[in-house]
């Protein structure tokens, strides 16, 4: 039988390299985390703030560090995104993340330091939720299933009210390592050293806020690029918020006609509307690891030894 990465009595180091957090997102955090049985520990700086940032960079990328260093940290999650995670990723020490390898969790801006550390470590991080996100029924499963589960295959179904918004946009089977992460932090780090190559990969991008101009945008720079030749397929979550506005609709493109006329000339498997991104019901992905995605079934499945082998 596999081994689950983590287990109940474990401590989870709390961190905010991107916005600022006030108390009751960091109580949340504990108590989120409470309730799967795992202990909490964090700095008194985790409440610091900088204009939109969680204190100075150097106080974010020593909360970083540390909780890497800390050997009774068992994983580290980020108590929210915001802004400011891009700022700190050229002074990290990443031969200490390779020294202490530990599940990483976040989403949203944290993508930036996920695939930071992927592409520097080798080392998968946990795309999908952050601390003080509102943990439903469903994404409770979710992390348990991914944290707590000593099951040798790890199977993901879309939420059943998001099964409404899905479309397929390529049928077919997928298979390959996941990447990607959120839309713009993606397109934010095209031309930087931590830019990770998506060759052979299934891509899973999310976004929020965004009007279809800007999805557009980001969506042409990363065909311009040449980010989307040779992926295995492309999984699209849920983008909360992008849509025109109400009274802007006749001179807008819809978000799905932005998608469908950006994403299906690719001619590649390719789904919209998997349950990650900014919403209440989320799934976690790990970057890096193999999956395989069905198109019609709208599940996707990991193998519990290809994520074990970088932990336990």
């Amino acid at each position: 039988m596999m081994s689950a990465l983590l287990k109940k009595g474990d401590t989870v180091g709390l961190i905010t390299p991107a916005g600022f957090i006030d108390k009751e997102k960091l109580q949340k955090t504990i108590e989120n985390l409470a309730s799967f049985g795992l202990k909490s520990v964090y700095f008194n700086s985790v409440l610091e703030k900088t204009g939109y940032l969680a204190g100075n960079d150097q106080s974010r990328l020593n909360e970083l560090h540390t909780m890497y260093e800390n050997t009774e940290v068992n994983a580290i999650i980020s108590v929210r995104g915001g802004y400011g995670t891009t700022r700190i990723l050229d002074n990290i020490n990443f031969d200490i993340i390779k020294k202490n390898p530990k599940p990483f969790i976040g989403f949203s801006d944290i993508t930036a330091l996920i695939n930071a550390v992927y592409k520097k470590t080798g080392i998968p991080g946990f795309h999908g939720v952050i601390g003080a996100g509102d943990y439903t029924k469903y994404t409770a499963e979710n992390f348990e299933r991914m944290f707590f589960s000593d099951s040798e295959i790890i199977n993901y179904e879309i939420f059943k009210d998001h099964k409404k918004d899905s479309f397929v946009i390529h049928s077919g089977d997928m298979s390959g390592d996941l990447a990607g992460g959120n839309l713009a932090l993606v397109v934010s780090t095209i031309g930087t050293q931590f830019d990770v190559s998506w060759k052979n990969k299934i891509v899973f991008l999310e976004d929020v806020g965004e009007a279809p101009y800007k999805t557009d945008r980001m969506l042409t720079q990363l065909i311009s690029s040449g980010k989307f030749n040779n992926v295995k397929g492309i999984i699209l979550g849920q983008f909360r918020g992008c849509e025109p506005e109400e009274d802007d609709k006749e001179n807008s493109f819809s978000l799905k006609e932005v998608i469908l006329d950006r994403i299906k000339p690719l001619k590649i498997p390719a789904v919209y509307g998997f349950s990650f991104g900014h919403i209440k019901n989320q799934l976690v992905f790990p970057v890096g690891i193999k999956a395989k995605f069905n198109t019609e079934k709208l599940a996707l499945s990991i193998k519990r030894k290809d994520v074990n082998r970088f932990f336990v």
